[in-house]
């Protein structure tokens, strides 16, 4: 099946992706890659075989991995067999949109109430310009799992994925080419402040950012490599997503309750010391100074400055499930998507938070 080619981006199967920090020789280092595929293997297998489980009527009981409202009434979310849901009333009810897709869609992005992008595996880039009532498959320049994608406006945009590709487009998504590709590591999340400055990261530590709208991108962190004396893997830590606030203020996080933060433009990445669970975090968004993150078993919420971040008010807990995408809901909070189609709304600071009853 289509889904099951590569599945990085899934937080359940987060374990593949641990630090591997000189702890283990390289061969060791290889047989529990090789046990771990196996077992991810099974669990993704019997995971794609289960039953179909909703409590929302709408009939998707998948995973909802990145949400976006186009303003504070019209949102939109996606995920996995091409899933997006829709919004018209600012999340009162939900209906499921017409894709044409079953591959899937990790990231979404609305400029406005009718336009809108849709990422995920093999290239899949999905477009609407009518509020998703209909969605066109544009031509992608890779056919690799893209993990995510932001659009500033109706023309430009970019999108990141395997390979350490960045692509762009300048045209709506009429035209897109690869803008920066490198080694064979995984970006996972990319973020614009305004049309120069952006940042993309991923796998162990990586960051790469722009001042020149992607025309060039400079490695400001990541690390993976092989000791020429001890033979053992050296690298950081996975990151699964970025935000950055203005050209000099960005945000990443990732494995372990790792978080991240530059004041200087990313010349340096200093590791914050947040108030949360040892846990992962997969998203991050930001808004009038409040910090929003989601992971497994959390959301929390903080401030960029001074820095700190606790574990916010969650009714009914995710303890038990996990939080896949954050995004800004105009002026009104902040909304998240997770688990089996969870959507959560906040209040506007992002300390309390709700389940919608999606009906």
């Amino acid at each position: 099946m289509k889904e099951t080619r590569r599945m990085q981006f899934y937080p359940k199967n987060i374990g593949s992706h641990r630090k591997v920090s000189g702890r283990f020789p390289a061969a060791r280092s290889l047989l529990a890659r090789m046990f771990m595929i196996l077992v991810l293997s099974c669990f993704c297998f019997a995971l794609l075989r289960a039953p179909a489980v909703s409590g929302s009527g709408l009939g998707y009981p998948h995973d909802l991995l990145s949400v976006s409202f186009g303003s504070e009434t019209h949102g939109w979310a996606c995920g996995r067999w091409g899933t997006i849901l829709h919004t018209s009333d600012g999340g009162k009810t939900w209906t499921k949109q017409n894709t044409g897709s079953i591959d899937l869609l990790t990231s979404i992005s609305f400029v406005d109430a009718k336009t809108g992008w849709a990422v995920g595996d093999r290239g899949t880039i999905l477009h609407t310009s009518d509020g998703g009532k209909t969605w066109v498959k544009q031509k992608s320049p890779v056919a690799l799992l893209l993990m995510g994608v932001q659009f500033l406006s109706p023309l430009k945009g970019w999108a990141v994925g395997e390979k350490t590709t960045i692509i762009h487009t300048d045209d709506g998504g009429k035209t897109w080419a690869v803008q920066f590709k490198d080694t064979d590591f995984i970006l996972r999340g990319v973020s614009f402040c305004d049309e120069m400055n952006g940042w993309a990261c991923g796998e162990y530590g990586y960051i790469f950012h722009t001042t020149n709208g992607g025309a060039t991108w400079t490695k400001q962190a990541g690390r993976y490599v092989i000791s020429d004396a001890t033979g053992e893997i050296e690298a950081d830590d996975y990151l699964f997503q970025i935000t950055a606030i203005d050209p000099r203020t960005a945000w990443a996080v990732g494995i372990d309750s790792i978080v991240r933060r530059t004041t200087d433009g990313g010349a340096t990445w200093n590791k914050m010391n947040v108030t949360l669970p040892r846990t992962h975090i997969f998203a991050v968004t930001h808004n009038a100074g409040r910090i929003i993150m989601g992971g497994t078993g959390l959301l929390a919420s903080g401030r960029d400055n001074p820095g700190n971040v606790e574990p916010a008010k969650v009714d009914p807990p995710v303890t038990y499930g996990f939080i896949g995408g954050v995004c800004q809901r105009g002026k009104a909070g902040f909304a998240a998507v997770g688990k089996r189609g969870w959507i959560y709304f906040s209040n506007e600071t992002g300390t309390s938070w709700h389940k919608v009853d999606v009906r």
